[in-house]
């Protein structure tokens, strides 16, 4: 009686081996998407944090600028074209 079910069993065990080897291979390739993504995140986080940075810097040089008396910032700039013109 068994070896009349035998054949599809055979068969039906060989199609789940080849469902598992593409399976396996699907988990791989996911976990290598997945470092691709966590990757691409903690550049993006590197880049925002860097931005962040700048921009810091720059309202930092903006606030040491407007304090600069404008006669000062006139003569300065005026001194700055004087040389630029030699």
């Amino acid at each position: 009686m068994l070896k009349k079910w035998f054949p599809q069993m055979e068969n039906f065990s060989g199609q789940l081996k080849k469902y598992k080897v593409t399976i396996n291979d699907l988990l791989e390739e996911n976990r290598k998407l997945e470092a691709r993504a966590k990757a691409c995140e903690n550049g993006k986080t590197k880049d925002t944090m860097e931005r962040a940075k700048l921009e810091s810097e720059l309202h930092n040089i903006q606030r040491v600028l407007d304090r600069i008396p404008p006669d000062v910032l006139a003569e300065l700039k005026r001194q700055q074209q004087y040389g630029k013109d030699r």
